[in-house]
């Protein structure tokens, strides 16, 4: 008898945590609904639509949905043949599984105490900002540059004759420039001593703001206009540092919300522990 209840309880646990994490639908379905069947385990449609990721929702294709349906089946022949084969009497695969439980219930717990507190209003973001403005200090010259690279001398000028003539720096880019950059118009985005090679980054820290120059490096002929400098030291924009502050607020309001929640539990549930027994283990 003890064994037979040992053993219920194991298959239990394993139903468990494969409900779970949505192997099967668990509840016995209106016939109706049902997709799929192994024995007595049941698909529903429903289900089947739950286990489809939040994102692609509605636009997954019969095919990948047919796919879906054989992963299910699979799955719970899988299941079936290691319960034939006494699995879940394993001591150590059943210890495994009870720490998967507690894990996804506990990270369960969490996710929808967090999901209470998830919206971070903007005056949270700039009271943050004013507060924290020395954690957005530039430690080195960051650089934003636009360039054409050509192959020779020649291409070089004739590209900067355009350019004195008024025609727009990204048209004649596209056109002419052999660097990968010329899709953006040759706009490099901003950029740091560490990311450039050496002669390039010399030329773009010595040339003036907004001015155009003609250089030659070993990547070719480039023409080459500085757009924009954050000297080290400067305090990074509040648009381009918004992400990172309010991913650090929701950071730190995850951990009180668990510190605070685990200092209840404490209260409110029996716990100890034996540091003696504890210490004394080999």
């Amino acid at each position: 008898m003890g064994d037979r209840v040992l053993n219920r309880t194991r298959c239990l646990k394993i139903g468990l945590i494969i409900c779970l994490i949505g192997l099967w639908g668990c509840e016995r379905p209106q016939k109706v609904s049902v997709v799929a069947q192994v024995e007595n385990r049941y698909l529903t449609k429903e289900a089947l639509e739950r286990r489809i990721p939040t994102p692609f929702a509605g636009t997954i294709s019969p095919k990948e949905k047919q796919r879906l349906v054989e992963n299910w089946i699979e799955e719970e022949l899988l299941y079936r043949e290691a319960i034939r084969q006494n699995l879940d009497r394993d001591p150590g695969l059943s210890d495994r599984i009870d720490r998967a439980v507690r894990q996804l219930l506990a990270s369960e717990l969490m996710a929808r105490t967090y999901a209470r507190a998830a919206q971070v209003s903007e005056d949270e973001i700039l009271n943050y900002y004013e507060e924290h403005r020395a954690d957005f200090e530039r430690d080195q010259l960051e650089l934003r540059v636009r360039h054409l690279v050509v192959a020779d001398r020649n291409a070089m000028n004739r590209a900067w004759d355009r350019l004195q003539r008024g025609e727009f720096f990204e048209q004649v880019t596209r056109e002419v420039s052999i660097d990968q950059s010329a899709v953006n118009g040759g706009d490099l985005g901003y950029f740091t001593e560490d990311m450039v090679a050496p002669a390039f980054w010399s030329v773009c820290r010595d040339a003036k703001l907004g001015h155009r120059i003609r250089t030659r490096t070993e990547l070719g002929y480039h023409i080459i206009e500085v757009m924009d400098r954050n000297d080290e030291g400067s305090i990074r924009d509040l648009v381009d540092v918004r992400g990172e502050i309010q991913q650090r607020i929701l950071t730190e309001r995850r951990r009180e919300q668990r510190a605070k929640l685990l200092t209840e539990l404490k209260e409110r549930i029996e716990w100890s522990v034996d540091w003696k027994q504890l210490n004394s283990a080999k």
